[in-house]
């Protein structure tokens, strides 16, 4: 493990030296390739693309599947701007940013922010730039070989973010400090542990969805914010839009928030649908009584 840790963290630095417009050009031959392999994940992606966007025929949503293999050899490829770029460096390829403002003001304000994003684009990148931005807590869900967390612990708190392992003591972490005025940011689009969500329609499938926005929303009276990121062509680079989140997201009913946090999920996937990461089993787990929507 350790040599394969190695070679992995020798590459992604080598990574860091191949120009952004060549590495997304490579990664055009290379998502062929994994697209006309036999991989385990084509039926999962078919199936998800299937479900959410039924009005494509099966060409094309062979052509959409082909692309976004091309999208995840990008976002392999730009791991060595993840890891090793300098703050000046990556914060002169996220352009445009929009709505970054309301961050800065409800700061200014005394009021903490939770940031909500997906696996869209190159959601590493986002969080960096977050970073950069304004002093923010991340909660992420810890790697089990230590040695492999600490080089992401590195790699993501080298520009002043700091990260909290997913569990109750995260939980407690968050919560103060939010209600200090201060920045959370986590991805929403994660599946949880029964217990912690409730079912609600994405792409209209019953989706196990996260109570944890609207129950950090209702008890700490945060802004919620919603970034969406998305890979520019020709090399450029990546653009985040920052929007607020709908004031459903503190309904007293969490079905009802649930559906207004998936609503903002789909609308997101589908302006750039080739970026978004299909090949999660979103669906994993049903509702008592429903069948498995994945074959086999």
């Amino acid at each position: 493990m350790a040599l394969k840790l190695l070679l992995a963290r020798s590459l992604i630095y080598l990574l860091s030296w191949v120009p952004l417009r060549l590495g997304h050009a490579l990664a055009v031959p290379l998502g062929w390739l994994l697209d006309g392999l036999p991989l385990r994940k084509h039926p999962v992606i078919d199936t998800h693309l299937a479900l959410a966007l039924p009005d494509l025929d099966h060409a094309a949503r062979r052509r959409l599947r082909r692309q976004h293999w091309v999208e995840m050899a990008r976002l392999a490829l730009e791991l060595g701007a993840v890891w090793h770029w300098n703050a000046e460096r990556l914060r002169a390829r996220v352009q445009p940013v929009e709505g970054w403002d309301q961050i800065t003001r409800a700061n200014a304000a005394g009021q903490g922010c939770l940031v909500i994003s997906a696996h869209m684009s190159n959601w590493e990148v986002m969080s960096l730039y977050g970073s950069l931005r304004q002093p923010i807590t991340y909660l992420y869900k810890a790697p089990r070989d230590p040695r492999l967390n600490a080089l992401l612990v590195r790699s993501r708190e080298r520009f002043g973010g700091r990260l909290v392992k997913s569990g109750s003591p995260a939980m407690r972490d968050i919560l103060k400090t939010l209600r200090a005025g201060g920045n959370v940011g986590l991805l929403a689009d994660q599946q949880p542990k029964q217990g912690d969500g409730v079912f609600a329609p994405l792409f209209g499938v019953e989706a196990l969805t996260m109570t944890l926005v609207n129950r950090l929303a209702r008890h700490t009276g945060c802004a919620v914010l919603l970034a969406s990121g998305r890979r520019e062509p020709g090399g450029r680079g990546w653009s985040i839009r920052v929007v607020p989140a709908d004031e459903r997201i503190r309904s007293p009913d969490p079905v009802e928030a649930a559906r207004c946090l998936n609503q903002w999920l789909e609308n997101s996937i589908l302006e750039a649908p080739a970026q978004y990461l299909w090949s999660y089993k979103r669906y994993s787990i049903r509702p008592p009584g429903q069948p498995s929507v994945y074959p086999g």
